[in-house]
């Protein structure tokens, strides 16, 4: 496989897709967006971009860091970060794999996969992953799979709780999508309460020397009077587990980086250029809790 980008030293992946609606959740926008709208979400992501570059000039390593958006109101942000030489990935869009006219990286996909559910849905499903795997390498833009599972009540019941539940389920996923032929550059997931099941997935990711990078995702918490502008306690965990935990490179970075300070500048309580510290100065943050607890670390 040839790989368009050096990902060794990548620890940070900012997610800005549709994690949340900007249009309905920060503009309030309550039917179909209009162009206006979709012009100033657009924008909004611009500012989440600037506030990655001023991180970078406050010393975070560009190699250390990647942009995941999709191309739908993202698209300037992309060709913005590839003229930087940043990392970059996006998602397929309406089916079709288009992403060579944005240039880059990778391609993303989110995936929630039950390895037990029902045959036919999971087989089709794994076909589908297998063309875009396939179109991925053909193409020279890896694969990047954000990948989470859903316990049912009765797996729960065989498992104990819903965290080893989906602990299990998660390693049975990685090894069904393996086996089916996907092959991603790239993991990421959510991580599991036991960090046994995060080194297993880790290896598992790697089986037989696949060279492969693993992501812990920060789990968002948007909820009114949970978003800050600081570093939650979530993320602080997440960061120290992803540097202290053997075969994990880094962390997959959600909204919960950038919600607050783009609702605020759409109040009118914060300019642009306090957005844009804002969202620079808890990516620092997020960085120094990494690399400190990276050269801390007894494992690696």
């Amino acid at each position: 496989m040839t790989y368009s980008a050096d990902i060794s030293n990548l620890s940070y992946f900012v997610a800005l897709d549709d994690r949340f609606d900007i249009c309905s959740e920060i503009l309030g926008s309550s039917s179909q967006p209009t162009a206006a709208d979709r012009e100033q979400a657009a924008d909004l992501k611009r500012i989440v971009f600037d506030g990655i570059t001023s991180s970078i000039e406050n010393g975070i390593a560009k190699s250390s860091i990647g942009l995941w958006a999709y191309s739908d109101l993202g698209e300037s942000v992309l060709l913005r970060a590839k003229a930087m030489s940043m990392t970059t990935a996006s998602s397929p869009g309406s089916g079709a794999h288009s992403l060579g006219r944005l240039n880059v990286d990778y391609t993303a996909v989110q995936l929630n996969l039950n390895p037990d559910g029902p045959k036919e849905a999971r087989e089709e499903l794994l076909s589908r992953l297998k063309i875009v795997s396939d179109t991925a390498r053909n193409e020279s833009i890896p694969l990047m799979i954000e990948l989470d599972t859903i316990p049912t009540a009765a797996q729960i019941e065989i498992y104990g709780t819903h965290s080893d539940a989906r602990g299990i389920l998660l390693i049975m996923a990685v090894q069904q999508l393996q086996d089916a032929g996907v092959h991603p550059s790239i993991w990421a997931f959510e991580p599991a309460d036991d960090i046994s099941f995060i080194e297993a997935i880790a290896a598992q990711a790697n089986l037989d020397d696949r060279g492969s990078t693993v992501l812990l995702v920060i789990a968002d918490q948007l909820a009114t009077g949970k978003i800050c502008n600081t570093v939650s306690e979530t993320e602080k965990n997440t960061v120290m587990l992803a540097a202290r935990t053997l075969g994990i490179s880094g962390v997959l970075i959600g909204p919960g980086v950038y919600f607050r300070p783009l609702l605020q500048l759409n109040e009118g309580i914060i300019e642009r250029d306090e957005a844009v510290a804002s969202i620079a100065g808890h990516l620092g943050d997020i960085n120094e809790i990494f690399e400190k607890s990276r050269t801390t670390s007894e494992v690696l």
